[in-house]
């Protein structure tokens, strides 16, 4: 018979609870001797968990993470076409740095791909100064940039940009948790639009541990569970034209990518958006506000979490019939008429219905509305159908 709760719980509750770890920002310490290559520095890096080393170990252990995420799949082929997003977070900056470095090695560690840069301007030219360092910076890489909602062939380059006024389908959402939610479908949708345009099969994404942790959560409680799989994966192939979304930074931390950042006094620099306001705001906000609680008090329990998205696998397609995907996400559709689904529906209908339900013929007609609910957009998966829901008038576009 298990004895767990005998001894551990006393009168006081959990007095052996699990209690917070070590803070997710690690240390940077004075001059010391490196633990790795045991040479003087001015400068250590104290990890959680690892013993403290000199900047250029560190380096080479981060970029070693790199270089292995996208060795050990064996997913990016040689003289691939790879368009690098950078939104000016520290991890995207984390990303641009590594891939150049990459490429600047000789030609037995040199990572072969041709890279151009990408920027999602969201907020009109409040972050040119700060790109144009960047490509100042990293002169090699051919910087292009966006607006969020606008066609594929207004991309320009950097030299070049100039902000336009675009129509924004978010603001007919009513809540904030569609508005980020179609966002960020809208995004990915323009990212495979803007990389097959410039002829790129693969796209490089700078999501770290902690992002993909809140993504797991965020997708499952948006009801994108069937795709849950590809969104934490490091190879996500939903986008059109098989191009393949890569993750290379997925085994990083947050503790990791400010380190790196100090290192390389780099620079990163945000955008105002609906993402910054109070955490209570949304469904997302809500789950990155806890998970960023989890880091700071229990940082080994997101990656937990995020571990737990590596076991998960993706749903199979077994037709690759456009008409199976949904229109919005490219994910396998979900329209099969389901207890779960059906339930869901069936409780909408009778919010809908009110006091009409104390007529006994409006019950049989209610499961039938609910199943009608199910089958009216079928080009949709049942996240996407919420989104269209949130719209005060017209369809997705």
């Amino acid at each position: 018979m298990c004895s767990i709760g005998e001894d551990d719980f006393g009168d006081e509750g959990a007095t052996h609870a699990m209690l917070p770890g070590s803070s997710a920002t690690g240390t940077v310490l004075s001059a010391g001797s490196c633990s790795k290559c045991n040479l003087a520095s001015d400068e250590l890096y104290k990890l959680n968990f690892r013993a403290a080393e000199c900047q250029l170990c560190f380096l080479s252990y981060a970029r070693h993470k790199f270089r292995a995420a996208l060795g050990a799949a064996k997913a990016l082929p040689r003289s691939a076409e790879v368009l690098l997003l950078v939104d000016g977070s520290g991890a995207s900056l984390v990303l641009l740095d590594m891939l150049h470095f990459a490429q600047t090695q000789n030609t037995f560690k040199r990572l072969h791909c041709n890279a151009r840069v990408l920027y999602i301007d969201a907020c009109g030219n409040d972050s040119l100064s700060s790109l144009h360092k960047l490509h100042e910076r990293y002169a090699p890489f051919e910087f292009y940039v966006i607006q969020l909602n606008a066609e594929p062939k207004s991309l320009q380059s950097l030299k070049e940009y100039s902000a336009s006024i675009v129509n924004a389908t978010q603001q007919e959402l009513r809540s904030l948790t569609a508005r980020q939610d179609y966002g960020l479908q809208q995004r990915k949708r323009l990212i495979g639009a803007v990389a097959a345009h410039l002829q790129c099969s693969h796209v490089f994404e700078s999501s770290i541990s902690s992002t993909l942790a809140t993504q797991l959560l965020t997708s499952v409680a948006l009801g994108r569970g069937g795709s849950v799989a590809l969104d934490v994966a490091l190879l996500d192939d939903r986008l059109q034209d098989d191009i393949k979304l890569l993750r290379p930074l997925k085994d990083l931390n947050e503790q990791e990518v400010q380190f790196y950042v100090h290192a390389q006094q780099l620079q990163p620099f945000t955008s105002e958006n609906e993402l910054d306001q109070s955490s209570a705001a949304s469904l997302q906000n809500l789950t990155s506000a806890f998970v960023a609680n989890l880091q700071i008090n229990y940082a080994s329990t997101v990656s937990t979490i995020f571990r737990t998205g590596d076991k998960i696998a993706a749903k199979q397609q077994t037709n690759v019939d456009p008409t199976t995907t949904c229109t919005l996400c490219h994910s396998v559709l979900d329209h099969q008429l389901s207890d779960t689904l059906l339930a869901i529906e069936y409780s909408r209908a009778v919010s809908e219905m009110g006091v009409a339900l104390q007529q006994h013929d409006n019950m049989e007609a209610l499961e039938q509305r609910a199943r009608q609910r199910l089958t009216a957009a079928q080009d949709l998966c049942h996240a996407c159908r919420n989104i269209q829901a949130e719209l005060t008038s017209g369809n997705i576009p």
